[in-house]
């Protein structure tokens, strides 16, 4: 499930971009021309631009507010800004109670925006309730398997593991994709079901040559079979990883998965050496992973620079950069660990600040750990709650959350008890 949650701000945005352009074609075939200002916005988000899109959508809606095909352009640029209850409230007016093929299309998107939005929202209910509408309408099939992949997804965050495995199942019925084995090996990984995600790593490989991830997360499997559930493990991952150590790498991102191989070895000399070279190839996403290898090392004050260093040039968002958030939590983890509590919850508010990632669930767990570490209990309560809200079936934060009222118990007693003996 973790790469569909990495990455699924990014992919999504992508689609958003799509689907604004096929809307402006549709006006402009049924209009004949295009209103001015809405074109201007189609290129503003092509460009990126998206709050200065919104000015001209809005603008656009002033001089015919009776097109849906505006207001999902506007719902669509405002998910892009990230600003998800704004873009619910709008994409719910273009919403056609109609029979015929253009309200399905229009509806289809709507629907499919407003999950984005939800998603960004952390409301994973509503996000698989869209999802559903939009694929109970046959128009824009080619949709469909995004819609699937992030109901999957939402269904992951709320742990409802049946749903997203009947989702993924789903998707794998007519067609061999190399994300979906993935995703699908993680929710198995996580059922403790090894074999079956053994399997399903294997078949992402198999479908996609150049899906590292489950090249990494199969070596995993195999380097951490305690129970020996596969004949010689050991070997088994030797050889999963031999296949990129032994590959002819050539570009920086080829070389980056060099690097990566080498840091799971443990030849953190060799990872350095090869993520500078991706480095100097231009992916930035090496400064990633050369803090990894450095607080592996130990190093937490150069692991905390190129974390930053690598924030600084891929985006502060999780949008721009597929592990921003993951990086955020390991600079909170370089400063606890250096003694630094302060800039430790600077980065780790940061983190959440940036919405669903992959790393949400545990800054939002490091966030209560560091408050019991302070001794600031009220806020670790706090921290509890909102952790628990959003994931509310995790019974081990649920024993912390009575541990921690224990604890302000506990020290207000003690505080009665010295206000008395004065």
């Amino acid at each position: 499930m973790e790469g569909v949650l990495k990455a699924v701000k990014m992919y999504y945005k992508r689609t958003i971009i799509m689907i604004t352009v096929i809307n402006c074609a549709i006006v402009l075939c049924s209009c004949g021309k295009a209103n001015k200002e809405y074109n201007e916005a189609v290129e503003l988000i092509e460009d990126g631009k998206y709050e200065e899109a919104i000015l001209h959508l809005e603008t656009a809606i002033k001089k015919n507010d009776e097109r849906a095909e505006y207001y999902i352009a506007y719902g669509m640029a405002l998910n892009a800004a990230s600003r998800y209850k704004e873009a619910v409230k709008e994409f719910g007016k273009a919403y056609q109670d109609t029979d015929n093929e253009i309200s399905g299309q229009n509806n289809k998107k709507l629907f499919f925006g407003q999950a984005v939005a939800y998603y960004g929202l952390n409301d994973y209910n509503k996000v698989i309730e869209a999802c559903d509408k939009a694929l109970a309408i046959d128009q824009y099939g080619y949709m469909d398997e995004k819609l699937g992949k992030m109901k999957a997804a939402a269904a992951g965050f709320m742990e409802n593991f049946d749903l997203a495995l009947e989702t993924y199942n789903s998707l794998l019925e007519d067609n061999n994709l190399a994300d979906i084995y993935f995703e699908r090996a993680g929710l198995y990984e996580k059922l403790g079901d090894i074999k079956k995600a053994a399997k399903d790593y294997e078949s992402a490989i198999k479908a996609d040559k150049k899906c590292y991830d489950a090249y990494f997360a199969l070596y995993n499997i195999y380097k951490n079979d305690k129970k020996n559930v596969f004949k010689d493990s050991s070997k088994l991952a030797d050889d999963v990883i031999s296949l990129i150590t032994d590959a002819k790498m050539e570009s920086a991102d080829e070389i980056l998965q060099l690097g990566r191989a080498y840091y799971y070895m443990g030849d953190y000399s060799s990872a350095v050496s090869s993520l500078e070279k991706s480095l100097k190839g231009g992916c930035n996403e090496a400064l990633y992973y050369l803090g990894t290898v450095k607080m592996a090392e130990k190093n937490y004050k150069e692991a905390s620079s190129k974390f930053n260093e690598y924030i600084s040039k891929t985006g502060d968002t999780s949008i721009q950069g597929t592990n921003v958030a993951q990086a955020y939590n390991q600079l909170a983890g370089c400063y606890i660990l250096l003694g630094d509590y302060e800039n430790a919850e600077s980065y780790i508010n940061k983190g959440i600040a940036l919405g669903t990632t992959s790393a949400r669930r545990t800054l939002i767990k490091n966030r209560v750990i560091l408050y019991e570490k302070t001794a600031q209990y009220k806020k670790a309560r706090k921290a509890a709650r909102q952790y628990l809200n959003e994931f509310p079936d995790d019974d081990g934060m649920k024993k912390e959350l009575l541990f921690i009222n224990t604890r302000i118990r506990t020290v207000s007693l003690g505080r009665e008890a010295a206000r008395a003996s004065e």
